[in-house]
């Protein structure tokens, strides 16, 4: 996982791109024990090889809303980011029963945000200058997506992406 993390062109595409250290990634792995605000779910492939992690986070049981991420090794394609963000919002807005889901998006990235809209998230604001990716200050999409919307889309959603859904086998299953 933490070689994944690493990959230039995940690192690329977070806030913080700095080599993550042994050290570092034991922390975080960590920090994730008993933390009932954070959901990280491993992309395995058939093989058991990790492809990704999608990342559920800032869970607020309160007002029912978190924060999502996801990334995947560059050669996982054929759909398999569009297969999981079915299944995550499939997840959140039914296993879990959130109301609100939030996801922040580097400007750098047009294609997520794209994506992202095609799952009906819209964009709810944008941080002109907000982050250092290589020496540059850039901006970041801040993207939106109610259950009421996910619920009212996802038939039509489904529908569309449905020969991709039925290449994956995915299942989020927490662990403990």
């Amino acid at each position: 996982m933490r070689l994944l993390r690493n990959h230039p062109a995940i690192r690329g595409a977070m806030y913080t791109d700095h080599v993550i250290s042994q050290e570092e990634h034991a922390r975080w792995m960590a920090g994730l024990s008993g933390d009932d605000r954070r959901l990280v779910f491993v992309v395995l492939s058939p093989e058991g090889e990790v492809l990704g992690l999608v990342s559920v986070t800032a869970i607020d049981r309160l007002h029912r809303t978190a924060d999502w991420a996801f990334y995947l090794a560059p050669e996982a394609r054929g759909g398999l980011g569009a297969a999981l963000e079915f299944h995550l919002l499939e997840f959140v807005f039914g296993k879990l029963g959130l109301e609100k889901l939030n996801c922040e998006v580097l400007e750098s990235n047009s294609a997520v945000v794209r994506m992202h809209a095609k799952f009906l998230f819209r964009e709810e604001g944008f941080r002109r200058s907000n982050v250092v990716k290589d020496g540059d200050r850039i901006g970041v999409h801040f993207l939106g997506l109610t259950r009421e919307d996910w619920m009212e889309g996802r038939v039509a959603v489904q529908q569309r992406i449905q020969e991709v859904l039925d290449r994956f086998k995915i299942t989020l299953e927490p662990g403990d």
